[in-house]
């Protein structure tokens, strides 16, 4: 039985951060995602492509996935077969995630709703186009 891995970055990360699972994941072959960009409908794309390509050479799948990473991959392979995910500190609640960094930046939902998108002082540019995927993709 060929089996696979598929590694998930969280924010900031890399796709070579799964080398550092090999050495406790003998008998797996292992692929890291690589990714840039942090809105789902195009992160989604990478990792559903990347997931065609292993599923057509693979028994078995596995996955790793880190933070954020763990976000896109609930989000993207939840109706695929996957045989085991371990999630790394996952993002589970991402409306909440925004709202928190809204209150965080004193941000209302009308300012976001008006602005589009609004940078903070913590680094991160909220996103109304955000908010509003992930409330219907719930």
């Amino acid at each position: 039985m060929k089996r696979i891995i598929i590694y998930i970055h969280g924010k900031g990360g890399s796709y070579l951060e799964a080398e550092q699972y090999k050495k406790n994941c003998l008998g797996f072959d292992m692929i890291g995602i690589d990714y840039n960009d942090y809105f789902p409908w195009i992160v989604q794309n990478q990792i559903q492509s990347v997931y065609d390509k292993v599923r057509e050479r693979y028994d078995c799948i596995y996955l790793i996935a880190n933070s954020i990473g763990a976000y896109f991959a609930m989000h993207t392979l939840q109706g695929c077969d996957i045989a085991k995910a371990l999630f790394i500190s996952p993002v589970l609640d991402m409306e909440r995630l925004i709202l928190d960094m809204m209150s965080w930046a004193n941000v209302s939902e009308k300012d976001l709703r008006e602005k589009g998108e609004i940078p903070t002082d913590f680094g991160e540019t909220l996103s109304w186009k955000y908010l509003c995927f992930v409330r219907e993709t719930l």
